[in-house]
């Protein structure tokens, strides 16, 4: 089987074959550079998408003020409704914003598509492929007031999105004959 990590930054899952995508591809060594939501997805069996948390995030207090916020608060929604329509498995992963996220719609666009939105650790799941998280370990990687204490050199949510990505990303390719 073969994927596509959109927004990818720099993830990477050694034990599978991805391609990494995101739209300043020379700073993180993508395969891929562009607009997530312009990538042509026909030739992957399965995607990931890590779209831009910066408007979502409770941790950011001026997201209503930061251009980069603002720019990029559309891509959650906007790939959630792209990969809705895909039969092929997906998952998306964001911060849990709960009140942020109900206020702007983001749970009426994935039940619109019968997705599965799945709350573990810090972070949300967007998925059409249902993978089990409850044994997958978190770690609390911030101290109060928002410093990184661990983070072992991962990004994207660090070591916890890592961990979560790897376990779907294990029952996706162990069930591939069956999707």
């Amino acid at each position: 089987m073969n994927g596509i990590y959109l927004a990818c930054c720099k993830a990477r899952h050694a034990n599978y074959n991805i391609v990494y995508q995101d739209i300043e591809k020379d700073k993180y060594k993508a395969d891929l550079g562009g607009d997530m939501l312009n990538i042509d997805l026909s030739g992957y069996d399965f995607i990931i998408a890590t779209p831009p948390c910066n408007w979502w995030s409770k941790a950011n207090p001026y997201y209503k003020k930061s251009k980069y916020a603002l720019e990029t608060k559309h891509l959650l929604p906007d790939i959630i409704e792209k990969l809705g329509k895909q039969t092929k498995p997906f998952i998306i992963e964001n911060v849990i914003n709960k009140k942020r996220m109900k206020e702007n719609n983001i749970f009426d666009i994935a039940n619109k598509y019968n997705l599965y939105i799945i709350f573990h650790g810090r972070h949300t799941y967007f998925t059409n492929f249902y993978v089990d998280f409850e044994n997958v370990p978190q770690q609390q990687d911030f101290k109060y007031g928002g410093k990184r204490v661990n983070n072992d050199g991962y990004n994207q949510g660090g070591l916890n999105v890592y961990l979560v990505i790897e376990a779907w990303l294990n029952e996706v390719t162990k069930n591939a004959k069956t999707i």
